[in-house]
């Protein structure tokens, strides 16, 4: 989704009227859907808007899991970054900005729209699975100081195959995870590493 399209925002200090939050904040303890909801505004993505703090952008955040199994889906992302060089962020979140373009009007939660879309988009399965949200996401710094993510869980017990900006993707056990995440050669994504020990909890607790 490019820069020009209008996308999902709410302000900072309706979203946060009752104080923020750093890091991972489950669902259970706050649910700031309803608050989003009420709230939203559509804004043209800028530059401008990328860094102002007065508003937070929505990021549907999605974690493919196959709960039978235990295992979980983590791709890498295929990004040029300067000089060409391919940034290979391994992933365990598909989803982008909530877009007003493709929004049916009067359909429902453009949220759930988009994280919806956003699996469709980015992989290939059979059928798929509603998300479940599991919480929030709020880093104060750096690009995702503007950006709450809306973290949820899909659960299939399908075969996924990766499509559209992933080089690769595929289902890895929770060790393998683990394994991969701390190795000093992985580069992973700042929301992966702070949502991985939520999604590893409800992946390992018995139904």
């Amino acid at each position: 989704m490019g820069m020009g399209d209008e996308i999902l925002v709410i302000r900072r200090d309706v979203l946060f009227k009752d104080g923020d939050f750093e890091g991972f904040l489950p669902v259970e303890e706050k649910d700031f859907m309803k608050l989003i909801l009420e709230n939203e505004e559509y804004l043209v993505r800028t530059e401008e808007l990328e860094n102002d703090s007065t508003y937070q952008q929505p990021i549907p955040y999605v974690w493919i899991v196959n709960k039978k199994n235990k295992t979980v889906f983590i791709y890498q992302r295929d990004v040029t970054g300067n000089e060409g060089r391919l940034y290979n962020l391994l992933s365990g979140g598909v989803g982008g900005h909530v877009d007003k373009k493709e929004l049916v009007s009067g359909a429902g939660n453009p949220i759930m729209q988009a994280m919806m879309r956003e699996m469709e988009e980015e992989t290939a399965m059979n059928n798929y699975p509603t998300p479940k949200i599991i919480g929030f996401l709020n880093l104060n710094h750096e690009v995702h100081a503007v950006h709450l993510g809306v973290v949820a869980l899909a659960e299939t017990e399908e075969d996924v195959k990766p499509v559209e900006d992933m080089k690769h993707g595929k289902f890895y056990s929770v060790d393998e995870v683990d394994t991969m995440f701390s190795s000093e050669d992985s580069k992973v994504e700042e929301w992966t590493k702070v949502s991985w020990p939520v999604v590893k909890e409800r992946l390992l607790r018995e139904r």
